[in-house]
């Protein structure tokens, strides 16, 4: 009996110890500092070879030192310990898609949200990842799934309108990009969808407005002035149209890139939700 008291002891202590190293290792790697991370996580794997949190944490940090092989056998002995290890999992699929294996990641990540639905970012990789292969019905259910579960997310809002627009539901896309922005006011990048997405709907004033908020919003990036104007031009406003062409002022080659880029998806939505409409009739 005094032997077992003695080992659980033992146990007890080598447990708290490499809870300790596990946290230095976590701060340093939060710094940047992987070297010695891993020596730390390595040293607590030695002190407790069965805790999954440990093995993870010396993973991640093979993974980020781009030692893939050292990453991938760590993850496998995670799960190994702790087959339901949800964060495990997570991370082993980040690690499949970095290596350009998307299936594997895709049945990586189910398996995380199998673990953890309550995991929110979970679900919405998994909807990633599905759209990455190709299977847009799949990403929206993912995407309307995050979006049930942190409704004041505006990021998975969203994502859930990019689907929709992907698809050529444009009012339903509209319909998000307003509640994304309801959740983030200040993001012109959701600014700038929801005035594309008017813009497919012949919905000129309204797409004018947004864009006419989108330059408060940010006054100093000219390939905002410069998408308003255009939308001036085009409906009559010439004078209104110069001023923020004189703003623009001449684009340099990211932005003449940006205009063009914003432009290409306004023309891709208009076709795709035309097709939408024709399918349905």
């Amino acid at each position: 009996m005094a032997r077992k008291r003695r080992q659980s002891a033992r146990s007890f202590v080598a447990k708290r110890r490499a809870s300790i190293r596990l946290r230095i290792g976590n701060r340093l790697a939060a710094k940047g500092l992987l070297d010695q991370a891993i020596e730390q996580y390595e040293r607590a794997v030695k002190m407790d070879g069965h805790n999954a949190d440990v093995r993870v944490a010396l993973a991640d940090a093979y993974f980020e030192a781009e030692m893939p092989e050292k990453a991938y056998r760590a993850y496998k002995k995670a799960l190994s310990i702790q087959p339901r290890h949800a964060e495990g999992h997570f991370c082993l699929a980040e690690f499949f898609l970095n290596h350009g294996r998307p299936q594997a990641a895709l049945t990586a990540m189910t398996r995380a949200v199998q673990c953890d639905p309550s995991r929110t970012y979970y679900i919405y990789r998994l909807g990633e990842l599905h759209w990455l292969m190709g299977d847009l019905d799949a990403a929206w259910s993912h995407f309307a799934r995050a979006v049930e579960q942190a409704p004041d997310n505006g990021f998975y809002h969203f994502k859930l309108a990019d689907i929709h627009f992907a698809r050529g539901e444009l009012e339903e896309a509209t319909g998000e990009y307003e509640a994304a922005i309801r959740c983030a006011p200040l993001d012109d990048f959701y600014h700038l969808r929801l005035a594309i997405a008017y813009q497919c709907q012949q919905r000129h004033g309204q797409a004018l407005r947004v864009l006419e908020r989108i330059v408060r919003i940010q006054p100093e990036f000219p390939p905002y002035h410069y998408l308003l104007a255009q939308h001036l031009e085009a409906m009559g406003y010439r004078e209104r149209a110069q001023y923020h062409y004189e703003q623009a002022g001449e684009l340099d080659a990211y932005c003449r890139d940006y205009v063009r880029r914003v432009q290409e998806r306004g023309a891709s939505g208009l076709m795709r939700a035309l097709k939408s409409a024709e399918e349905l009739r």
